[in-house]
C-alpha cells in the first residue's frame, strides 16, 4: 500500500535541517541516524543495500490530521534560505509562486550541493565520486520509495527531457509506418515535437484522446478508441499511449491510474510525463502501471536544476529488450570487437557524465520530500491553490483559466487588457514571483481546441501562471491577489 504520511515534525528533521560539514563518510543532508529511504509498501527496495551511517528506521508522526501544522510550515519556511525570516512586512521579501518552474531549495539540498562541490574542488572529481558513493545512490533509493518500485528501476540523467527522449527513442525501431501513437490534449511542446518527428521519420500516426467535459483526458474515449484499433487491426496499431500527468499549465491533473488500467488490458506500452505530478502528489507506479515514467528535480520536489529521472519497469525492459537509441559505456558493456551488451535494467538509459553535485542534491531532496510528506503537503497545496482561483476569480477583469475536476497547484489566469509579461513584472515589483506560459506553442492542441471562435472559453495565446507550493503562505496569496486587484484597475 502507498504510505500516506510523512514523518516530519521539527525534532526528527532537525538532523536533515542542520548545515552539512565537509565529511567523506557521511551522505549531504543526511544525519548518521536516518536511513535511505522509506519504503511506501513498508520493505527496503532490492539491489541496494542501506548505506552503513543510514541503518536506524524513522518513526513517522502521530498526527490527527492530514495537513501541515502552522509549526511545521514555519520550520520549513525557516530551513529554505530564500524564505527564512520573511514575513508579509519584511523589506525585500518575495512570495515564490513559481514551484512549477523552479521551486526555492531547501537548506539541506543546497548544502548537498555545496558539500560535493567543495570535496571534489579539494580532492577531485573521479575521487570524490568514490568518496561519495552513498550520496550517489541515495536518488535511487529515495525515488524507489517516492514511486513505489524498485532502485534498479530508476536512471539518473540530465534533465527530465533527456529522460523522456531516452524512454521514447527507445520504442523508436518498434514502429512503423502506420502504427499510432495516442496523446492527450494538453500534451507538452517537447514531447509532441518528437511525435511529429517520428511521424516524418518513421511514417506513424498521431491520435489525440478527446478531453472530458472537465478538460481531463476522457478515459472511456482512449478505451474506445483501443477497443476500435485492436477490432480494427487484430494485435492492434496503437504501439504508444503517452500523456503528461500534470500539464505545465491549466492546473489539471490527468487520471493517471485510470489511463494505465486501459493500457495495460490492451497491452500498450505507457509513457507517462511527471515531470509536475512528482513531488506534488502521490505517483505509484505500480498503480498506474506505466512503462516508463519522466520526472526533474527543480520543481515539486525542490531539488537542483540540471537533473531529472527515469522510471523503466523491469518486465517490460526483460519482454521488449528496449534500448535508447544512442548508448554509452555506462549504458552498454563493450564485450567484444563486434558486439555490445546492453546494462541490464535502467541502467542502460544512463549516460556517464551527469552533474554529480546535482545528483547528490536530488537523493536529499526526494528524501526530504518523503520525510515531509507528498499526501500531507499537497493538501497544503490545494487549499492555497483554491484560496488563490477565487480570489482571482472575484477580481473584474481577471480569468482563471483552470481546468480538471481534479486540480493541483498550479493556477493559472490573465487581465484583460493587460499583457502577461506587463503582469509578471508588476507582480516581481511588488515582491510576487510568478511566471507566464505561451499556451499557443507549450500545450498548442489544448490552445487550437479552447482558442477564440472555437465555442469553449476564448483560451488567449499567453497566460500568467502562479504555481503554489506547501511553504507558501496565506498572507502571500493576498498580496499576490491585491496586487493583480491593483493591475486590473489600471
Amino acid at each position: 500500500g502507498v504510505q500516506a504520511r510523512g514523518c516530519f515534525s521539527r525534532r526528527c528533521m532537525a538532523p536533515v535541517m542542520r548545515a552539512v560539514s565537509v565529511n567523506p563518510g557521511v551522505s549531504p543532508g543526511v544525519s548518521a541516524s536516518r536511513p535511505v529511504s522509506r519504503q511506501r509498501s513498508g520493505r527496503r527496495p532490492q539491489g541496494i543495500s542501506h548505506p552503513r551511517h543510514l541503518r536506524t528506521p524513522m518513526r513517522p508522526r502521530a498526527a490527527s490530521s492530514n495537513a501541515l501544522s502552522a509549526a511545521e510550515v514555519h520550520a520549513l519556511r525557516e530551513d529554505t534560505p530564500g524564505l527564512r525570516g520573511v514575513r508579509h512586512d519584511t523589506r525585500g521579501g518575495i512570495a515564490h509562486f513559481n514551484a512549477a518552474g523552479s521551486s526555492l531549495p531547501p537548506r539541506p539540498v543546497l548544502d548537498a550541493q555545496l558539500e560535493y562541490l567543495t570535496h571534489e574542488a579539494m580532492h577531485g572529481g573521479y575521487e570524490t565520486s568514490e568518496t561519495k558513493a552513498d550520496a550517489l545512490s541515495l536518488p535511487y533509493a529515495a525515488l524507489a520509495s517516492l514511486l513505489n518500485c524498485q532502485p534498479d528501476e530508476i536512471a539518473i540523467t540530465q534533465s527530465a527531457t533527456a529522460a523522456w527522449q531516452m524512454a521514447f527513442g527507445s520504442l523508436l525501431s518498434s514502429f512503423n509506418p502506420g502504427d499510432i501513437i495516442i496523446t492527450a490534449q494538453c500534451e507538452y511542446a517537447s514531447n509532441y515535437i518528437n511525435y511529429l518527428q517520428a511521424s516524418k521519420e518513421k511514417g506513424v500516426v498521431i491520435e489525440t484522446a478527446p478531453s472530458d467535459e472537465n478538460g481531463q483526458l476522457d478515459v472511456h474515449a482512449l478505451e474506445r478508441m483501443l477497443q476500435v484499433d485492436a477490432n480494427k487491426n487484430g494485435n492492434g496499431k496503437v504501439k504508444l499511449v503517452s500523456v503528461t500527468h500534470i500539464p505545465t499549465s491549466g492546473g489539471l491533473v490527468n487520471p493517471a491510474e485510470a489511463i494505465g488500467e486501459v493500457t495495460k488490458r490492451f497491452k500498450v506500452p505507457f509513457l507517462l510525463d511527471a515531470t509536475q505530478s512528482a513531488g506534488q502528489v502521490v505517483v505509484d507506479v505500480a498503480a498506474t502501471r506505466c512503462d516508463f515514467l519522466v520526472g526533474t528535480g527543480r520543481k515539486y520536489l525542490r531539488g537542483p536544476r540540471g537533473i531529472g529521472f527515469l522510471y523503466a519497469r523491469n518486465a517490460f525492459i526483460e519482454e521488449t529488450n528496449v534500448e535508447p537509441v544512442m548508448l554509452d559505456l555506462c549504458g552498454a558493456r563493450w564485450d567484444s570487437v563486434g558486439s555490445y551488451v546492453p546494462a541490464r535494467s535502467a541502467k542502460r538509459f544512463e549516460q556517464y557524465e551527469v552533474a554529480f553535485c546535482a545528483k547528490a542534491g536530488l537523493g536529499v531532496a526526494v528524501q526530504y520530500a518523503l520525510d515531509v510528506g507528498i499526501t500531507q503537503a499537497f493538501s497544503r497545496t490545494k487549499v492555497l491553490a483554491e484560496k488563490m482561483r477565487a480570489g482571482l476569480g472575484s477580481i473584474d477583469g481577471v480569468t482563471v483559466r483552470d481546468v480538471g475536476s481534479e486540480r493541483c497547484g498550479i493556477v493559472t489566469f490573465d487581465v484583460a487588457g493587460v499583457d502577461v509579461a506587463i503582469v509578471k513584472q508588476t507582480l516581481h515589483e511588488r515582491g510576487v514571483n510568478v511566471w507566464t506560459s505561451r499556451v499557443c506553442n507549450n500545450t498548442r492542441l489544448e490552445w487550437e481546441t479552447r482558442k477564440a471562435g472555437e465555442g469553449k472559453d476564448d483560451l488567449p495565446q499567453d497566460i500568467v501562471r502562479a504555481s503554489v507550493h506547501y511553504y507558501n503562505q496565506e498572507w502571500e496569496v493576498e498580496r499576490l491577489l491585491e496586487s493583480v486587484k491593483e493591475i486590473a484597475r489600471g
